[in-house]
């Protein structure tokens, strides 16, 4: 799945080219929340069939590719620092369904495949016109694997709903309306030098 493009990405990548030490810091941080929320599922989710096993891998993933933005961030000098928060994670998450369990495990996966997406269309495009060329190969390839996480979230929703009698339209249709909803937070939020 992609992202769906909003007017203010070249304003976003002006922004984040503006300070290679915040923009790795943040990744750093976006990489060990990933991993963080992938625990998570497993913690909340651990009988749900065929969850945990892609949960395990996508979370090992996610803590190399901390491991190694760590690394570079601090091969140049920066520091990790303390987590401020991601107000775009935030706002998305007000938006999973509370009441049955089962609907706000689809949102959650659901809003997970919108990270994901979100993450791999701006990373693409660190890729594509970052001036490091280092940086640049970096980004680039973790963008390959925010596309591919995107798509298991995706396909994990699909199968949740699925048992519990909801066909594919109506998992679509829900991953629509969140994706309205993500373009507006998108268009909506300050610009950082971070990912999100």
């Amino acid at each position: 799945m992609r992202a769906t493009k909003t007017s203010r990405d070249e304003a976003w990548l002006e922004v984040a080219l503006s300070d290679d030490l915040a923009l790795l810091a943040d990744h750093a941080h976006c990489e060990k929340k990933a991993a963080a929320s992938a625990f998570m599922l497993i913690t909340r989710y651990p009988d749900e069939p065929g969850l945990v096993a892609p949960m395990v891998e996508l979370a090992r993933e996610e803590l190399e590719h901390f491991g190694e933005v760590f690394a570079v961030l601090g091969a140049r000098g920066g520091r990790l620092g303390k987590d401020g928060g991601d107000p775009y994670v935030q706002a998305l998450l007000a938006h999973v369904r509370s009441g049955k369990a089962h609907h706000a495990l689809i949102d959650r996966l659901l809003v997970a495949a919108l990270i994901e997406a979100r993450s791999f269309e701006r990373l693409r495009l660190l890729g594509e016109r970052h001036p490091d060329p280092a940086l640049a190969e970096l980004f680039a390839r973790f963008a390959r694997s925010e596309a591919r996480h995107g798509a298991i979230f995706v396909q994990l929703a699909r199968q949740v709903g699925e048992r519990h009698g909801e066909d594919r339209p109506t998992i679509d249709a829900r991953l629509a309306e969140l994706t309205a909803h993500e373009t507006a937070i998108v268009e909506a939020l300050p610009l950082r030098c971070a990912i999100h």
